[in-house]
């Protein structure tokens, strides 16, 4: 071999080698743990930081890398047929120094997948942190350095394909959801640190109409109401905050607190010198429509524990309070004036369920496996069985939706105040050991309808 010839081996060993690197770098970066990241970034990493900041622009150091990663490949593609012209050519006839050009390219090309492609990716991914923080502040220098290189390409790509692509997001909520059940299963987290995670992420669906007291449910008092009638409500109903309103619940002027309440009787306040004005505190409206971690936030910015829910037409749909919305994430809180409420789901035995018509359609669809799809009509199981029934039933009336049987139990006026509802097979097995319920044999079991898809 001629000097040339040692060049030539030398140049194609060090372009082999940088292609290695590109391609390795280029699985590294797409593959890097980007939660293990931001957390080296926090703590000071100032490798983590710059890998930060090539995330955040992937076009750039992907551009990079794939610009080195091809000119190293072209490179070394000239080397090596350089090389094998010198070497083999002069001693081969016309019709051989053809063949052995297509054998140079194939060995050349199978060369060049196995030690510039499969395995430094390979072994990127396997050790993706390690080399992507080792690689980072390389890979940003050659950025800036290639950087008219890299407008002209993307330049040029954006031609050819115009138009953006949508940024997927970090991580989806259906993949979080998946993580949870994995954490779950593997013990890292408990059932209810789960529940708990998953409330958080699900209350953004949620809106304030879902969670608030219904208009029909309202407990509030009138502009002129007495202390002493007041405080016979605040007494019979537990609650230490009370809307008024002045000729109809659809015109709300603030809220009264029991705290306030009891300074008039500590002050001796003579019945004929009360106006609840002065005691009237400011109360907020929202729309029904609006969603509940919109309202958390709201409520926290503003300091309130109750506001008023307002319909499209402007009157009062309901009332929500602070421990409604806590209630979507904890579950149900109870004080000492709900211990006398009943559970408003009751599992009455493995394929039969009592339900409070006000009980959210939603939370049964979860709790029995129901499967039914959501719907615009309705937001409660009453709400469901009118819309199903197409009237307003009465006490008794019946509705079959196989293999479920839906049994109007009380109506109070025209609402649907219980529900029995039953099954041809049986609950879900997590409802009936919350219940209490020996679940029946597994091969009995019913698969919830969205697990049939599975």
């Amino acid at each position: 071999m001629s000097t040339q010839n040692w060049v030539e081996l030398f140049v194609l060993v060090i372009c082999v080698f940088l292609a290695a690197i590109a391609s390795g770098t280029e699985t590294a970066l797409t593959s890097v743990n980007r939660l293990r990241v931001r957390h080296l970034a926090e703590d000071g990493s100032q490798r983590a930081a710059i890998l930060q900041r090539l995330q955040q622009d992937p076009q750039r150091f992907l551009g990079t890398v794939l610009i080195v990663n091809t000119f190293s490949l072209i490179i070394a593609s000239a080397a090596a047929t350089l090389i094998g012209i010198d070497l083999l050519h002069p001693h081969l006839s016309h019709g051989l120094g053809t063949a052995a050009d297509f054998g140079i390219s194939f060995l050349l090309s199978l060369f060049l997948l196995i030690f510039a492609e499969i395995t430094p990716k390979t072994l990127a991914v396997r050790h993706a942190d390690q080399v992507a923080l080792q690689m980072a502040p390389t890979v940003d220098r050659l950025a800036t350095i290639l950087a008219p290189v890299l407008w002209f390409v993307t330049a040029v790509s954006r031609v050819v394909v115009p138009g953006r692509g949508n940024v997927r997001a970090f991580v989806t909520e259906a993949e979080l959801m998946t993580l949870l059940s994995v954490s779950e299963e593997q013990g890292v987290i408990e059932e209810e640190e789960r529940e708990m995670i998953q409330s958080i992420v699900e209350i953004g669906d949620k809106l304030v109409r879902e969670v608030m007291v219904p208009r029909t449910d309202v407990v509030a008092v009138a502009k002129g109401a007495t202390p002493e009638e007041i405080v016979q409500i605040i007494q019979s109903k537990g609650h230490t905050r009370l809307p008024v309103y002045e000729r109809d619940i659809d015109h709300i002027i603030g809220l009264v607190h029991a705290k306030d309440l009891l300074r008039v009787f500590v002050r001796g306040t003579n019945a004929n010198e009360f106006r609840i004005e002065r005691l009237l505190r400011p109360i907020n409206a929202v729309p029904e429509q609006k969603k509940v971690d919109e309202l958390l936030h709201e409520m926290r910015l503003k300091k309130a524990h109750m506001m008023v829910v307002i319909d499209e037409y402007g009157g009062t749909a309901g009332i929500v309070t602070l421990e409604d919305v806590l209630e979507e994430i904890v579950g149900e809180i109870r004080d000492e004036y709900d211990l006398a409420e009943k559970e408003p789901l009751e599992i009455v035995s493995d394929h039969e369920a009592v339900v409070d018509g006000g009980y959210s359609m939603d939370e049964l669809n979860d709790k029995l496996g129901l499967g039914i799809a959501e719907s615009d009509e309705y937001d409660s199981v009453g709400g469901y069985l009118n819309s199903m029934l197409g009237s307003i039933p009465d006490a008794g009336a019946t509705f079959q939706d196989p293999p479920f049987h839906w049994k109007v139990d009380e109506v109070n006026g025209s609402r649907v105040t219980k529900v029995r509802v039953t099954t041809d097979e049986h609950w879900p097995h997590s409802t009936l050991l919350e219940a209490g319920i020996k679940p029946p044999d597994d091969e009995h079991r019913r698969v919830p309808v969205e697990d049939e898809f599975a």
